[in-house]
């Protein structure tokens, strides 16, 4: 069937838009009871971080729909998808150290206890999805008997 072909860039194009979606949202929120805000330093653009993040998921889609023609292009979506989950991984234990999340804090207004928000859960799922895309987009060369005249399995010489 044709259309299992286009099944990594399927899962690639919702990972990207997990990504695109993830990077809007707030790494860290203050959690729920307690008073005061996260006030950053930027005016609510997308940073350098974020917009790298999803090219990166373009990229990914872009290696995805190569990989249709190209089997070694499919390790396309599985390196950006490492990126993706290797930054959500700093960014959260950058926090989890300093100043700690889950745990009450001293803050300017009191006591405050900071927790994740969607941004990092979002980047997991996505980036885990480009992954996921890459090692489909890989898997279908092999499951394929059109190669190209040649057969998909062993001769029996």
């Amino acid at each position: 069937m044709r259309t299992r072909r286009l099944v990594p860039v399927a899962v690639a194009i919702v990972g990207l838009a997990a990504i695109v979606i993830g990077v809007r949202q707030g790494l860290v929120h203050v959690a729920p009871g307690y008073e005061g805000t996260i006030t950053t330093g930027w005016g609510g653009d997308l940073n350098h971080e974020e917009r790298l993040l999803s090219r990166l998921g373009l990229v990914g889609v872009g290696g995805a729909i190569a990989a249709l023609r190209w089997r070694r292009l499919a390790v396309v979506p599985v390196a950006t998808g490492g990126v993706v989950l290797f930054y959500a991984l700093r960014a959260v234990l950058h926090y989890a150290v300093d100043p700690g999340l889950y745990v009450e804090v001293s803050a300017y207004g009191g006591r405050t206890e900071f927790v994740l928000g969607a941004e990092p859960v979002l980047l997991v799922g996505g980036g885990a999805l480009l992954v996921v895309a890459g090692v489909v987009g890989w898997r279908a060369h092999l499951d394929r008997s059109d190669c190209g005249g040649i057969a998909a399995t062993p001769s029996t010489r």
